[in-house]
């Protein structure tokens, strides 16, 4: 069942390989916490982290995938130079989210042949930052992962995208609130973050 659900995750890996640009360049570090853990992404002068709150927390092999209170989360940070670090307005990051979305969507079904259905969209606000939830079932002959569901979101010039398979006994609900409590502790920083300042923090917290 692992490696199917592996397969989901690679795919996203792939597509943030393939659009990578020679942009501001952010690097992903998972860091332990006594509230759980805090995944933080570092540029040479700007940082953006988020909060996973759990007793129950295990990185797994695939890059930036955790399992989170049993629950498989991965967090994808995608270069691409369509993606504006100035234009900000509703309606450029609504373009460029469901833009996102598409391309992703295209990349599944076409490259990787994968015969989704049910697809679903909606944007949400969470302490102010606009997000796109969307998620789609996966082919009938999957017998580990029924659905998979995003949520992303464009952090300077990024876009970012959370997601999770739902798989037997899970629920699509559970899943989605369990990246909702996750999305909504982002917090986006003018500033790189001192990482061992960090961890000396989050270890007397």
């Amino acid at each position: 069942m692992m490696k199917k659900i592996l397969v989901i995750a690679f795919l996203l890996f792939c597509f943030s390989a393939l659009n990578a640009q020679m942009a501001e360049k952010f690097t992903p570090a998972l860091m332990e916490a006594k509230f759980g853990a805090k995944q933080v992404y570092n540029s040479d002068s700007r940082s953006f982290t988020l909060d996973i709150v759990t007793k129950d927390i295990k990185p797994m092999s695939s890059p930036n995938l955790v399992q989170v209170d049993k629950h498989l989360v991965q967090f994808v940070l995608i270069s691409n130079s369509a993606f504006s670090q100035t234009d900000t307005s509703s309606a450029r990051q609504h373009a460029e989210l469901q833009g996102y979305m598409q391309y992703e969507l295209d990349y599944i079904t076409g490259e990787a042949k994968l015969k989704i259905s049910d697809i679903e969209k909606n944007f949400i606000t969470l302490n102010g930052k606009l997000f796109l939830l969307w998620y789609y079932k996966m082919p009938a002959d999957n017998n580990s992962v029924l659905q998979q569901i995003n949520l992303s979101t464009l952090c300077f010039g990024q876009a970012l995208n959370l997601n999770s398979p739902v798989t037997k006994g899970e629920t699509l609900e559970e899943n989605k609130d369990l990246l909702i409590k996750i999305a909504q502790t982002l917090k986006m920083n003018n500033f790189k973050i001192d990482l061992n300042a960090l961890y000396k923090e989050l270890q007397n917290q």
